[in-house]
């Protein structure tokens, strides 16, 4: 195997960073953690999916030897539903410290390539149709890094993720997939409480963590904000149906529908597809985003 190169990430206690830390380990092998530096909000070991610890450094004490010819995989971000916790003014105040700390360190050393896990919201918030703090925080950030990367000329990739699937997640309850998947295995029926048409596509987490650290290898940057989403839209119940396929005997519930107002939350696959083409990278299909979701389920049900 390869030796890892230089590898900077922030924020990889979550999902997205449990999925970068288990592809860096299979993409490279024993010794991987080496090259990667850790920082979040708080100094304190980290266990990788693979059993190897890190290091977390708070993320005040990124620099720019840190940042120099590394890829450097920016996660760390106050999440949707911290708004309400905290305040608006707080959550805007908090994320806009988190990416000042980056942006320094990556402007005081030279990268070699920068991620930024952005989000659909910011999609929505540059479209006008929801201007929720998140989405908006998020368009903010997307232009700041940016217009860094255009200054400093570095190569960055500012990922637009929608919905997700596969090993690693958390909040079961939160997303569809899981909790679908959580209620036909413990009552043998699933209630879906959707009473308008919702329709997401998902990608599997090892699909995305394979894209980012792949176009950071290649140094691979663009000049706007990149979708990352799935390939099938799928309704509620079509959601509701693959998870029955998988735990037969289960039954569905649902609501009158109010047809007349659908909720879409779709990114532009084809500028996923696009990228998965240029990187080589065999886009896992939706059955197997919810069979590697049950199993992921059950083994740490265990």
């Amino acid at each position: 195997m390869a030796d890892c190169p230089k590898i900077v990430l922030t924020g990889p206690t979550g999902w997205i960073g449990a999925g970068i830390l288990a592809h860096l380990a299979n993409r490279f092998g024993g010794g991987w953690q080496d090259s990667v530096r850790l920082f979040g909000t708080s100094a304190r070991t980290v266990s990788a999916p693979d059993g190897s610890s890190l290091v977390m450094r708070p993320l005040d004490e990124i620099d720019g030897e840190a940042t120099r010819d590394a890829i450097v995989i920016h996660l760390a971000y106050l999440t949707k539903e911290k708004v309400e916790l905290v305040g608006e003014r707080r959550f805007m105040d908090t994320n806009l410290t988190i990416d000042d700390a980056v942006l320094a360190a990556i402007s005081a050393g030279q990268p070699r390539f920068v991620f930024v896990a952005s989000s659909g919201a910011a999609a929505l918030a540059a479209a006008g149709s929801n201007r929720h703090p998140y989405g908006l925080s998020k368009l903010r950030q997307e232009d700041r890094f940016l217009e860094l990367a255009a200054s400093k000329n570095f190569p960055v990739l500012i990922g637009r993720i929608y919905n997700l699937s596969g090993p690693y997640i958390n909040k079961l309850e939160a997303y569809a997939i899981s909790n679908f998947l959580g209620q036909a295995r413990k009552t043998g029926k699933i209630t879906i409480e959707a009473r308008v048409p919702v329709f997401r596509s998902f990608l599997h987490i090892d699909n995305l963590s394979q894209l980012i650290v792949e176009a950071g290898i290649r140094a691979l940057g663009f000049l706007k904000p990149i979708d990352m989403c799935g390939a099938q839209t799928m309704e509620m119940s079509d959601i509701a149906s693959a998870v029955v396929a998988l735990v037969p005997g289960t039954t569905i519930a649902r609501s009158p529908i109010d047809w007349t107002r659908p909720s879409a939350y779709l990114g532009n696959f084809t500028e996923t597809k696009i990228l998965s083409m240029q990187l080589d990278v065999a886009l896992v299909a939706f059955s197997e985003q919810v069979a590697d979701t049950a199993r992921w389920m059950e083994k740490i049900e265990r």
